[in-house]
């Protein structure tokens, strides 16, 4: 299996009973814009930056790229300045796991168990097997530009499509952002690297202060 855990053994022993309820669908086209603005982009990027408390309901899918060995479930992502609340479901289970980040701490709760780490990345690091960049995810999730991200490609509303993130390991993060037509925020999130695959789905956004989720 892709993940050591056994929530994770369930979790996609069940998705291969659901596989409509957990997989990702195929996301919207888009198309790079070859004279965007500054000015545009900058906008964009404005609206972003005053959305301080959301909550994304959606799937992901994760994909071991040297076995093809593939896990997906449902996803709760709530953001606030203070924490990281990010809950993992499934149709036939209810809820599968917790994971609270905060600046000082992460905590997981697994079956009952509950797990504390200082570092967020390295507790999934335990129950993965795999480098995963939670700290990151939030800036990704809504597309907003982060000084780490090179390679940088927009669309005619000036929204993030394409970037590359390399961490500090050298590791590199290839990024690709979908949207609706006139969405503010994307339908769909894709990381890759060489080794891993991971695809986020938000099925609905809520955020505060409220907007009405187009990009004018």
């Amino acid at each position: 299996m892709l993940l050591k855990f056994p929530l994770w053994t369930s979790l996609a022993l069940l998705c291969g009973l659901v596989l409509t309820g957990c997989s990702i669908p195929k996301p919207p086209q888009q198309s790079v814009a070859t004279n965007i603005s500054n000015e545009q982009v900058q906008a964009h990027q404005a609206r972003l930056q005053r959305i301080n408390r959301w909550q994304l309901s959606g799937r992901f899918a994760l994909t071991d790229l040297s076995s093809n060995n593939k896990d997906s479930a449902y996803l709760r992502w709530q953001s606030s300045p203070q924490q990281q609340a990010i809950i993992i479901t499934h149709p036939l289970r209810g809820e599968l796991a917790e994971l609270i980040i905060t600046p000082t701490a992460a905590t997981i709760k697994v079956d009952g168990e509950q797990v504390q780490s200082p570092s967020a990345q390295g507790l999934l690091y335990r129950y993965t097997g795999m480098q995963l960049p939670v700290d990151e995810l939030p800036h990704w999730l809504l597309g907003r530009l982060d000084p780490r991200l090179s390679d940088f490609n927009f669309d005619t509303r000036g929204r993030l499509i394409k970037a590359v993130y390399q961490t500090r390991d050298g590791e590199r993060w290839q990024l690709t952002w979908f949207y609706q037509a006139q969405q503010l925020l994307p339908e769909q999130v894709h990381a890759e690297t060489p080794k891993l695959k991971l695809k986020i789905q938000a099925q609905r956004w809520q955020t505060q202060p409220a907007t009405n989720h187009t990009d004018h």
